[in-house]
């Protein structure tokens, strides 16, 4: 016996379970490892992903607003043909048909914008 109290088939017991121990470690840290790397490609493609995202956002971004920026030109000219046409004037039905197409289309494209 050794002066600590352990006898040498105790100390031997103890190394091995240190050993044990020390390859359980590796064990895990080498799994862990593993993770890591797969945490990061998955990491870089959501990165990639997201910057696809990003520019499709932005695509769409610029359609809505160049749409409503010819919003407003649909709506002059229904003023501009009903300036120019009047009640008593012999084409009031060709007046009345336009003001209706005019009306349609600017429903047709509000409705679009609105899908955007």
């Amino acid at each position: 016996m050794n002066p600590n109290g352990i006898n040498e088939f105790q100390l031997w017991s103890l190394i091995d379970q240190l050993q044990s121990n020390i390859v359980q470690l590796k064990e895990e840290a080498k799994t862990s490892q593993r993770t890591i790397e797969k945490l990061q490609r998955d990491r870089q493609e959501v990165r990639k992903d997201l910057a696809l995202k990003e520019r499709e956002l932005k695509k769409l971004e610029k359609k809505l607003a160049d749409s409503k920026k010819k919003l407003p030109k649909s709506k002059e000219f229904g003023k501009i043909v009903g300036n120019n046409l009047s009640a008593t004037d012999p084409n009031a039905e060709l007046k009345q048909q336009l003001d209706e197409y005019i009306r349609t289309l600017d429903r047709c494209i509000t409705h679009w914008s609105n899908l955007s």
